[in-house]
């Protein structure tokens, strides 16, 4: 008699994605908590006064580094709240990312030619104009290939 019974192969599937997604996002919190207590303890690098400089530079990069994978993980928690990939929402890690290469060698004082700072500047600049024009040219603007 259950036999009998036509399955939902789409409801099936709808349930079993919801469910994957939740776990994934119990999964992000998970790792994000672990990531926020990582970038804390840290903070001990700073104690030591004569490595204080090193440790300060230690410190900096956690952060930065931190608020990149916090910024990719809310672009995966829009993904699944939206159903699709924003591209806009795609670019936003990628800047910060190339923000915070630039802030770690400039904050390192290691030797950084000009052919360096141009070619940062050309993919900010380049990323920036992407983002605009995806938001500009947004589905929800009216806008559809």
């Amino acid at each position: 008699m259950i036999f009998n019974r036509k399955i939902n192969i789409e409801g099936f599937f709808q349930v079993s994605l919801k469910t994957i997604i939740n776990i994934l996002i119990i999964y992000i919190i998970i790792v994000l908590s672990l990531g926020l207590a990582n970038t804390l303890y840290s903070v001990k690098d700073l104690f030591p006064i004569q490595n204080f400089v090193r440790g300060f530079s230690h410190v900096i990069t956690d952060i930065l580094s931190f608020l990149v994978i916090l910024e990719l993980f809310r672009s995966f928690i829009e993904y699944f709240k939206a159903k699709r990939f924003r591209l806009h929402s795609m670019v936003d890690p990628f800047i910060i990312f190339i923000v915070r290469e630039l802030i770690v060698i400039l904050y390192a004082q290691e030797d950084v030619n000009w052919q360096n700072l141009i070619g940062f500047s050309v993919l900010i600049l380049t990323l920036g104009i992407v983002r605009t024009l995806a938001i500009i040219y947004s589905p929800k603007n009216g806008y559809t290939a």
